[in-house]
């Protein structure tokens, strides 16, 4: 007879948007600590996509205790304005797995990147034509 695993608690993680996924920065078993802390990160960088998200263990999964259930609990899109600043909070839904939502699009701030380029590259032909080009 196979041992029962031991019950794992719930843990809530705070995670960023990277490019086409979600980078997780912190795990916690403290619901409320989670809250406090995905409202300083929001503070901090009010530019970027967060997500706070409940995981839940996924004990029939074939890698034991490594695979979670996910809902989302409060997610923070900076380009909607509200009431809220952004903040979105998801009708009650039933988790879904991680494996799931790997396909994900989160949108990139393609202005601003395109600025920084064309802002360099300004400053490089400004810095070669001052000191780089041959003096005749």
């Amino acid at each position: 007879m196979a041992p029962h695993p031991h019950p794992q608690p719930t843990r809530f993680a705070i995670q960023k948007a990277r490019g086409r996924g979600w980078k997780t920065l912190e795990v916690g078993e403290d619901l409320d600590h989670a809250r406090a802390r995905f409202e300083l990160m929001v503070r901090v960088n009010p530019r970027a996509y967060f997500r706070l998200i409940q995981l839940d263990h996924n004990a029939g999964a074939d890698f034991e205790g490594l695979e979670f259930n996910w809902t989302l609990i409060e997610l923070y899109d900076p380009t909607r304005k509200g009431g809220q600043g952004g903040r979105v909070k998801p009708a009650p839904k039933p988790a879904r797995s991680t494996a799931k939502r790997a396909g994900e699009k989160v949108p990139l701030p393609l202005r601003f990147y395109v600025t920084v380029i064309l802002i360099g590259s300004l400053i490089g032909v400004l810095l070669y034509l001052r000191f780089g080009a041959p003096a005749h």
